[in-house]
């Protein structure tokens, strides 16, 4: 193998354009019945496919590359929807960290001016509380605040066991809870099965 060759690590990378139709399609499904139900879209990975899909794939859902890449893309779309603590973290953390010179640029004369909305990245976005209009002699004036940032370093000292080191971690709870729980089996078996395709699929091009 030379430097230059580089192999697929997502089983979405390894379908034809056909099969990332059938999985994209199901997916979609998938996800919009769990939120309308109001249920967890990770949850999604342990019901069985519809056979309207299984139909229209012409059996390749049963595949099981095609299984893991559905694992996959459901995964990523539950990281969008579900509540956890990597998303729990991550949204304080944007709150935490926040810089009122992300959303700000130099303007002609040097003085400051709110970026335009699609240049501020979305992860920086939640941070933002409101952008208020300001009509002026001069011109539109702009005002943004954010969001107060010590509730959300006070939460992430918490989540972390700073604020009182005398107990454990919160998120440490919860890791403990979801190793036991049964559904955890399920969610980590497509994985076992991709890395075992994705060896397959390596030896066959080193042999």
């Amino acid at each position: 193998m030379t430097t230059d060759e580089v192999y697929p690590t997502r089983a979405y990378d390894l379908l034809t354009d056909i099969e990332r139709k059938a999985v994209d399609e199901y997916v979609a499904f998938a996800v919009k019945q769990q939120r309308d139900k109001h249920q967890r879209v990770l949850a999604a990975l342990n019901l069985p496919i519809p056979s309207e899909y299984i139909r229209r794939s012409r059996q390749a859902l049963n595949r099981p590359v095609l299984r893991a890449a559905i694992a996959e893309r459901i995964t990523e779309e539950a990281d969008k929807y579900d509540v956890s603590p990597d998303r729990a973290v991550h949204e304080y953390a944007s709150l935490a960290f926040s810089d009122i010179t992300d959303f700000l640029d130099t303007g002609y004369f040097g003085e400051p001016s709110i970026k335009p909305l699609n240049q501020i990245p979305p992860d920086k976005a939640g941070a933002i509380k409101s952008i208020e209009c300001q009509p002026g002699h001069l011109g539109t004036k702009w005002k943004i605040t954010l969001h107060d940032k010590l509730p959300a370093l006070k939460q992430l000292c918490d989540f972390m066991g700073m604020t009182a080191p005398e107990r454990p971690p919160v998120l440490t709870d919860y890791v403990r809870q979801e190793i036991r729980d049964a559904e955890f089996k399920e969610v980590t078996a497509p994985e076992v099965e991709y890395t075992q395709l994705l060896e397959s699929v390596g030896s066959k091009k080193e042999g």
